[in-house]
């Protein structure tokens, strides 16, 4: 038994709420220290509700989306969504489970969003499951110091345009309720990809 899954039943004996359904859903929690967590794909992303499709640049924009693109960076303003996808693999004989889960994104090393998703996540016993972490962010708040032709090319990089790379960093905390109380995973989970 592991460090992490020992501390955590210590501490629900110790509140007085060690019955065999909370037991079991600590050992799901802790289950994802066992799981394996890989960066899928960056998808779904809108650049000022242009839908970007891989491989998308800047010249498949027609007119109006580049006058669009235009005004916005006369104002400072480049807004995204996107959704980060990781694959879980859980090895393990009993399913590892969350009920929600704090998340932290960094695009080349400069924080995006650091938030919760509140959605249950559950993946059975020797299996996988993708996850889509949902991201809304200003790219000019951002990355206020850069050029706009950078911050510009950065959308469409996570379309997978040809530009320089794009280092995105993923941090993730679960946490499961028991009677009514969260009760969150030890540290944060981290992953790293680089989109070249």
């Amino acid at each position: 038994m592991s460090i992490i899954k020992k501390t955590l039943i210590i501490l629900l004996v110790m509140m007085g709420l060690a019955s065999c359904d909370v037991l079991n859903q600590v050992a799901q929690m802790a289950n994802f220290a066992n799981c394996s967590f890989n960066f899928n794909s960056v998808n779904q992303i809108q650049m000022l509700g242009v839908n970007l499709s891989r491989g998308m640049s800047k010249t498949d924009l027609n007119a109006a989306q580049l006058l669009n693109l235009a005004n916005s960076i006369m104002q400072k303003k480049l807004p995204v969504t996107f959704n980060v996808n990781v694959d879980v693999t859980n090895p393990n004989s009993i399913a590892a489970a969350m009920t929600k889960m704090d998340y932290i994104l960094t695009l080349n090393g400069k924080q995006v969003i650091s938030t919760s998703m509140n959605n249950a996540i559950n993946v059975p016993a020797n299996s996988s499951n993708m996850v889509s972490i949902p991201i809304s962010t200003d790219l000019f708040q951002l990355f206020s110091g850069e050029s706009a032709d950078a911050i510009v090319n950065l959308a469409f990089k996570l379309a997978g345009a040809s530009s320089q790379p794009v280092n995105v960093g993923l941090k993730v905390k679960p946490y499961i309720n028991i009677n009514g109380q969260q009760l969150a995973y030890p540290d944060y989970i981290t992953m790293n990809k680089t989109l070249n």
